[in-house]
């Protein structure tokens, strides 16, 4: 069992992204149990005080730096992106982040301004991506944020946003209501 633990731990180093517990399994031909407890041993052998640690986003695993030592190991990195945000690309993704499945046009509705760079900057950053489409003419997009959105502010779920419930446009309150999701067509 050390040595499944060592090759997952290897897995996760080297992708450098996020992976399911289902994918590795499969690609191991592995029982998905076993990956779970290995899982669980990384978890514990990487804690609080490890400079690496083993977390989990909308059930996607992934080894990350430790917030911990964030301004040690960023004297050593170069800026990332997300830190190059015009204040215009961050209302949006505050706009966006609440608004699951929010359209350019409905953004531009909430600021007052055309969106277009701002939502591209955000999806060159890989924060935000296009979840589904409208059953409009000219079928538009519409934007949710990622894990890597996620895991950038700490969180696992969307839902641990600051007062989520109570600024998130609710489902009687959108625009259009009429999507294709993404994921439907794959």
């Amino acid at each position: 069992m050390e040595d499944l633990n060592n090759v997952i731990e290897a897995i996760l180093f080297a992708l450098g992204r996020e992976i399911s517990t289902e994918e590795i399994a499969n690609t191991l031909g592995i029982e998905e149990k076993y990956i779970k407890d290995s899982l669980e041993k990384i978890r514990e052998k990487y804690n609080e005080n490890s400079g690496i640690k083993l977390i989990e986003v909308n059930g996607m695993i992934q080894l990350v730096t430790n917030n911990k030592y964030y301004e040690q190991v960023s004297k050593f990195v170069e800026n990332t992106k997300r830190q190059n945000l015009s204040i215009s690309a961050k209302e949006t993704l505050a706009i966006i982040a609440y608004n699951p499945k929010i359209t350019k046009t409905e953004i531009e509705a909430i600021r007052g301004v055309n969106s277009d760079f701002a939502v591209s900057r955000l999806l060159e950053c890989g924060l935000v991506e296009e979840v589904a489409r409208l059953n409009l003419p000219g079928r538009p997009a519409a934007y949710s944020v990622t894990n890597e959105f996620l895991r950038s502010c700490g969180i696992n779920k969307i839902e641990d946003l600051p007062d989520y419930e109570n600024i998130k446009i609710k489902d009687e309150q959108m625009l259009i209501k009429d999507y294709e999701n993404l994921s439907e067509e794959e």
